[in-house]
């Protein structure tokens, strides 16, 4: 079984920004990675970010089922973005995710 969350709140995101930032910060991809870092440590994504009871809570369920569910999309933005995933292109969706995270165009 797989457990896909969305946006959860945990400390992830920062820990994420400040590792883009150094690996990627000051080099040709300096305003994609500035983006991406600003986009997760933004506190609109954290407001909008499921606790993470969510995806205990939804672990406890898969391991205690009968017949537990092949794949769990739980969080903020799981089940939309799987959708997204497998419904568009792949250029499609990386521009969705491209305006999405405010990732300006190369």
């Amino acid at each position: 079984m797989v457990i896909e969350p969305g946006g959860i709140k945990t400390e992830w995101p920062a820990i994420a920004a400040q590792k883009v930032l150094g690996v990627s910060g000051s080099g040709p991809y300096a305003p994609q990675s500035t983006a991406v870092a600003t986009s997760l440590t933004a506190e609109s994504t954290q407001r909008r970010s499921s606790p993470p009871q969510l995806i205990a809570g939804t672990i406890t369920k898969a391991v205690t089922a009968r017949r537990p569910k092949t794949r769990y999309a739980v969080g903020f933005g799981a089940k939309p973005m799987i959708f997204l995933r497998g419904a568009l292109p792949d250029r499609a969706f990386d521009t969705v995710i491209r305006r999405a995270t405010g990732v300006p165009a190369t």
